[in-house]
Order: C-alpha cells, then sequence, then structure tokens
C-alpha cells in the first residue's frame, strides 16, 4: 500500500495522471484500483483516506467515508484549512504544506513553499512555484537560501544540524526531543538528507560527515 500511494503521488507532482486516471487507464489508475481493492478490509482507514485524498487531488470525484481519519476527511471534503489545522496538530510539515497548496490564494501558497523549500521536497516545492505564478504573484522565491545553495549535497540548515545528531547515535525519537520537534518530521529530514547524499544507510549518512567538511 505505501509503494501504491506513492506512485500515485508521483503521479500528482508530475502532472501525469490526470485524464488516465478519470478514464481507467495508465499506471495511476492501475495503482488506484489496486489500492481500492487492499484498503476495502477492517483496519485499512488511514490508507484508505490516504488514497482517497491522492485520488482527489487526481481529479477524481470522491467523498470521505465513516471512520475516515480527520486529517484526510476535511482535505477530501475541500476544505484545505481544517486540513492543514489537523496536520499541524499531528506534527507533519509536509502533508500540511500539501493541504496549504489547495487554496488557491497566494498567502497561504507562499507558506506552503516556504515549508516544503526547508524540507528540501522540491518536486512540491517546483508545484508551490508554479501555481504562485499561475495565481499572478510576480515575486515567487527562488529556491533555498545561501547557506543551502552553497551546501556540496544541498542540504538545509536544519538538515545539517539532523545529520550531525544522526552522525553522534542518537536516534529518530531523541533528535526530535533535543530539537522540540515530532518524531515525523525528524523522519522527513532523515530521509531527505539521505536522498540528498546518495545514501541508504545512517552510519553511510554519518561517515559522509567529513567528506563535506560539516565535522
Amino acid at each position: 500500500m505505501p509503494t501504491g500511494l506513492a506512485h500515485l503521488e508521483q503521479s500528482w507532482l508530475r502532472g501525469t495522471a490526470s485524464d488516465r486516471a478519470r478514464t481507467g487507464s495508465g499506471p495511476a489508475a492501475d495503482w488506484a484500483a489496486l489500492l481500492r481493492t487492499r484498503t476495502d478490509r477492517r483496519g485499512t482507514a488511514h490508507f484508505r483516506g490516504e488514497l482517497v485524498r491522492w485520488l482527489r487531488r487526481l481529479g477524481e470525484p470522491v467523498t470521505s467515508f465513516p471512520g475516515c481519519p480527520p486529517e484526510f476527511a476535511a482535505g477530501i471534503d475541500g476544505d484545505w484549512r481544517a486540513a492543514a489545522a489537523e496536520w499541524e496538530r499531528i506534527g507533519d510539515p509536509y502533508e500540511r504544506a500539501l493541504e496549504l497548496l489547495e487554496s488557491g490564494a497566494p498567502e497561504p501558497t507562499l507558506a506552503a513553499l516556504a515549508v516544503l523549500d526547508g524540507l528540501g521536497a522540491r518536486p512540491a516545492a517546483a508545484l508551490a512555484r508554479r501555481r504562485l505564478r499561475e495565481l499572478g504573484v510576480a515575486a515567487v522565491p527562488r529556491g533555498p537560501a545561501a547557506a543551502t545553495r552553497t551546501n556540496p549535497a544541498g542540504l538545509t540548515e536544519r538538515q545539517v544540524e539532523i545529520l550531525r545528531l544522526l552522525a553522534s547515535g542518537m536516534t529518530n525519537a531523541e533528535i526530535a526531543a533535543r530539537l522540540v520537534v515530532s518524531v515525523r518530521t525528524v523522519d522527513h529530514h532523515v530521509s531527505a538528507v539521505l536522498q540528498k547524499l546518495g545514501v541508504a544507510t545512517r552510519r553511510e549518512a554519518a561517515a559522509a560527515l567529513a567528506t563535506l567538511g560539516l565535522v
């Protein structure tokens, strides 16, 4: 289920799914059909909520269902403010930013872009910039701060901080407690760090510190 949901997210980010998803053909539609079957059982409400949320983003005429988690139900029903508030309560900045992108207004979209740039979520940040241009915003922020651009791996200052803590042997939960953020937020940052460094393990990431001159 996580793999299928990731494929739907990728299709949305690339803008390649729309018509084929609605007409019932193509990879996005194939994954959607499979996930509908896999989530039509007890104990899968979270996955089904996430599935239906992506289907709405891909243009499907869907509605929430009994037992749908509120963070997904609000977005499915078109209430981006309530959805963003739920994700903020949960402590997931990436999902909150995606809901802010649904506002169709410059200010929330700019707020989403700032979060996405901070997380290093480049595909979603590129989408936010496209939407800002479509909204007529003249001065769209170019991208990460100078400190990020000059970092050999393109890490943000927060990601460098987390990399150092990771290299010291701390778990994601310990890092979250140190920085006073949610574990889910640290999970996102660690994933972004591994991706930017091109490594698969925390040990390899820690070894990259010296190579990057960040010790």
